[in-house]
Formats: structure tokens, sequence, C-alpha cells
């Protein structure tokens, strides 16, 4: 039997937004259903994690959200995080042959350069999760980049000299969405399994930490059943790192 797909069978197609996961939270709370897609062909106020900024420019990268209503604990929805890297670098490698890998918890980088950006938001009411907004963009045409980003960040034509449309690139990507976000529903230790073999910083790679609260340098031990990353410290203390910013000591040195 055939299991009828629910990511993609409505998608809104839009030219200019200020970003694609504010119209997609706006559906949300309004009662879309689960797998509402919203594709813009520019941001104009793009966003990532601790509120960073998303370069969006028209018809250069993919700007896609896409609404979810997972029944769990909204504790438990950083796997959903993980899911969703795992979905990008797979498509980079499988359809496309960049050899992509994954940065704790889902920046999705190539030769150490970014080229993909996760930013999940939720809704929570009365310790409730009522939805969860994916939000996903990818380089896809970039031919070039800002001065201040330029050795930081990179796309897929970069990467392999083809032009693909960002519709095309969603095409190929929203079935590996669906099939490892359910995935992070039902089995979530495969989610831990491919997302530390897509990482190779996930262990054993010396880092450092930035909190809110300073850093910490130490080594990776992997991922706990919910995702958070582990870090050795110095005197062999261990720390789960639920958020913060996780840098390559070796590459960055």
């Amino acid at each position: 039997m055939t299991e009828e797909k629910k990511f993609g069978s409505t998608v809104l197609r839009l030219d200019c937004v200020s970003s694609t996961n504010d119209v997609a939270k706006d559906f949300a709370a309004s009662g879309a259903t689960e797998g509402l897609c919203v594709i813009a062909k520019e941001q104009t106020a793009g966003r990532g994690r601790q509120g960073r900024t998303w370069s969006s420019p028209a018809g250069e990268g993919l700007y896609m959200s896409v609404v979810l209503r997972p029944e769990i604990n909204p504790s438990a929805s950083g796997i959903i995080t993980l899911a969703s890297a795992i979905a990008v670098a797979e498509t980079l490698r499988l359809d496309y042959e960049i050899d992509a890998e994954i940065k704790w918890p889902n920046d999705v980088m190539v030769r150490g350069r970014k080229i993909c950006g996760i930013l999940i938001e939720s809704a929570v009411q009365d310790d409730r999760l009522d939805y969860i907004v994916l939000g996903i963009g990818v380089n896809t045409g970039q031919r070039g980049f800002p001065e201040e980003v330029t050795s930081t960040a990179t796309s897929v034509w970069l990467e392999a000299r083809r032009s693909i449309s960002p519709e095309e690139f969603a095409e190929a990507l929203l079935p590996r969405v669906e099939r490892w976000y359910v995935a992070s529903l039902e089995h979530s230790a495969e989610i831990i399994s491919r997302w530390e073999e897509l990482s190779p910083s996930s262990q054993s790679c010396q880092v450092r930490v930035d909190a809110s609260d300073g850093h910490i340098d130490g080594i990776t031990r992997g991922l706990t059943p919910k995702g958070a990353l582990i870090v050795e410290l110095a005197n062999g203390e261990r720390r789960e790192i639920v958020v913060g910013d996780v840098r390559v000591r070796s590459l960055t040195a």
C-alpha cells in the first residue's frame, strides 16, 4: 500500500515575503494542516538561529517553510531539527553529488562553508505543542557572496557547477524531509545514528561552544538520545549542550 504524502500536497508560492516562516506561522495559527509548504522567490527579512539574518536574494536560493503538528512533548522537538539537516545533507549528496556534512545542530556545510540554514520555531500552549514551523534556506544559484561572508558561504552552483532552480531542489528535498520527520517521531535512535554518520565533528573533535553565559572548550562525544551534543572537558566532566554555537577548533585555528 502506498502511503499518502503530506509534505508538498499544498504549496503556496509567493514572490516576495519578509520571511517564509512568518507566513507559515500565520497559516499554522489559523489551523493549516500538517505539510503545508510556503516557498518564496525572495525574503526581505530572512533569519537564522539566534537572531542572525539569512541573505535571501531573488531567485538564488530555496526559501521554504513547512507546517508541522507532531504529537510530542515540546522538550522533544530538538530531534526534528536533526532530522531536517539529515534530509538536506542527503539531498545534496545523493542528487547533486556534493559532499555535504552537518555541523551541530543543523548547519549543513560543504568544505567548511555553509550551504544551508535551518530554523525551527514553535508555538506552545499550556505545555502542549500546538505547531512547529520548519524553515529551510538553501543557497542554490549564488555565484558569489557579499565580502563579509564570501569565505564562509557556498552554493550548489559553486560546488557542482550546475544551474538548478529552487523549485527543482524543493522537489528533491521534500520527500526526504517527510521521511526523516516521520522517523524522528517513531525511531529517534535512527536519527541520532544517521546524523552522526553525516557529522564528522560529532565524535572526538576539539570544539569551542559559545553560549549566552560564556564558552567551554572540549572534545565531542556524540549526541544524547534527545539530540544534545556531548562535550567532554579537560577534567573529564561531560556537558550536554542544548543551545549554543559550536566551532571546530582545528578548522578555525
